[in-house]
């Protein structure tokens, strides 16, 4: 069974009110919540979350040919019932790779690949996040209100 190493940064809070949503951005500093307001959480908390990445995140085959590396941002949407929705990546980057196999293809080829290993992280993310269960949902004086939740998933070669 191949082995995933992932990192998921969940942190930092910046809450934002607009139409009864928080938005909740997340780094590797400690989280800081006013007393009012709570963030959803995965059932289970951060362990299961990372639990749960580990067993469900596949390392995309063609991005082990090339011995590709890197994150992605995964943004969804916690609604009141915990359901997720909004689903979409963004800041995909290609952090390492086999430069001897990589430096045989042509510069264009080069930059096509990182495109295309990007896009496979960003659809593998939103797989395992659409497979997700309901999470706990963020609430604000009591009351469960929608939040806006960014989630980092590093993929790691597994045959490192």
């Amino acid at each position: 069974m191949r082995r995933l190493f992932l990192t998921i940064s969940l942190a930092t809070i910046s809450l934002g009110m607009m139409a009864q949503d928080i938005t909740v951005m997340h780094t590797d500093s400690a989280v800081t919540v006013p007393a009012d307001r709570t963030n959803p959480e995965f059932k289970g908390g951060q362990k299961a979350l990372a639990n749960f990445l580990s067993k469900n995140l596949r390392y995309p085959d063609a991005a082990a040919d090339y011995g590709v590396e890197g994150s992605v941002v995964m943004t969804f949407v916690v609604g009141v019932d915990g359901s997720l929705s909004n689903i979409s990546a963004h800041d995909c980057k290609i952090e390492r790779f086999n430069t001897t196999k990589f430096s045989q293809e042509a510069e264009s080829r080069q930059k096509e690949l990182k495109k295309q290993f990007a896009l496979l992280f960003a659809k593998e993310g939103a797989r395992v996040i659409r497979k997700m269960p309901k999470w706990t949902p963020g609430t604000l004086n009591g009351k469960a209100v929608r939040v806006k939740f960014d989630l980092r998933i590093s993929f790691i070669d597994p045959n490192k």
